[in-house]
């Protein structure tokens, strides 16, 4: 008879105790959190577990798993050399079974046990550590929660305090003069110009236009222009029909706005017609005077 080494007594408890629990050997394996292919060698006796999973089969096993790191005693091998040599005396070991039983368990290349006592040796983050990471992600969250805040309050100012305007900022204007429909030399001109918009620009001046058939339709004249009002937003200029060289006839009429940023709306009231007779008492047309602000 001989000593059975270490794999073959674990792989026969192994067996045993599986058996006994009616597990299969995926079951097994699962157990101890060791891989399949492992767990076969382990049963079948190739290879010994590292002492990580060692201490997983111990405590799923429990106490007949410790059976095998017991020395077996060859009781018949010891009779028959009694009875031969007539003395007492002991069988020795061989090499081979005395380092069986005194070498740690074997180094295995496979992937998943190197692994798993790597993992177990890995170092631990302290409850200092982990306080202090807690403490800081906590206060970043904090401070980036403020700036988001502040970020939404200035905005929000912002919009109170400068509304947001159309895509293009148009002044606004209503005509005021000439109303009749016969004008003669002198054309009083007037209309009201304003911006649009609480927190639009100031209006800048106001151009009076004029255009005379027989003209170029797409040129008209700049009848006068009017830089500042003569009343809140009236803005007011005399235009001379006999000196621009218009014709007797009839003549179209119109205004423009500009503001303080160069913004402009042209003809907001769109264009009057008006019939010029230079024969009409100057008089009656009604001219403003040079006080009130026209050029």
């Amino acid at each position: 008879m001989r000593y059975l080494t270490k794999k073959e007594k674990l792989s026969k408890v192994l067996t045993r105790e599986r058996a006994k629990r009616g597990l299969s050997q995926q079951e097994g394996a699962n157990e101890v959190g060791a891989s399949l292919r492992n767990y076969q060698r382990w049963e079948s006796g190739e290879t010994f577990p590292q002492p990580y999973y060692w201490g997983r089969l111990q405590g799923f096993f429990g106490e007949c798993i410790n059976e095998v790191m017991m020395p077996d005693v060859l009781e018949h091998a010891l009779q028959d050399r009694l009875l031969a040599s007539g003395q007492e005396g002991t069988r020795a070991d061989s090499p081979q079974e005395r380092q069986d039983y005194q070498s740690s368990p074997e180094t295995f290349s496979e992937t998943d046990e190197g692994k798993a006592e790597t993992a177990n040796n890995r170092p631990r983050m302290s409850p200092a550590s982990k306080h202090r990471i807690k403490h800081n992600l906590i206060l970043f969250s904090t401070i980036l929660l403020i700036l988001i805040l502040v970020v939404v309050g200035i905005g929000f100012l912002i919009h109170i305090t400068y509304p947001p305007h159309p895509t293009a900022i148009k002044p606004g204007g209503v005509w005021i003069s000439p109303s009749g429909k016969t004008i003669g030399d002198v054309i009083p001109f007037a209309a009201y110009a304003y911006p649009t918009h609480s927190g639009d620009p100031e209006i800048d001046h106001v151009n009076f236009t004029i255009y005379w058939q027989g003209g170029d339709l797409r040129k008209w004249i700049i009848a006068c222009v009017a830089r500042r009002p003569i009343h809140n937003d009236m803005f007011a200029c005399n235009a001379n029909l006999r000196k621009l060289g218009a014709p007797a006839g009839q003549i179209i009429v119109s205004f423009d706005v500009y503001d303080r940023q160069g913004n402009v709306n042209l003809a907001p009231n769109g264009e009057h017609t008006l019939i010029y007779s230079p024969t009409a008492s100057a008089a009656n047309s009604g001219a403003w005077s040079n006080s009130s602000g026209w050029s």
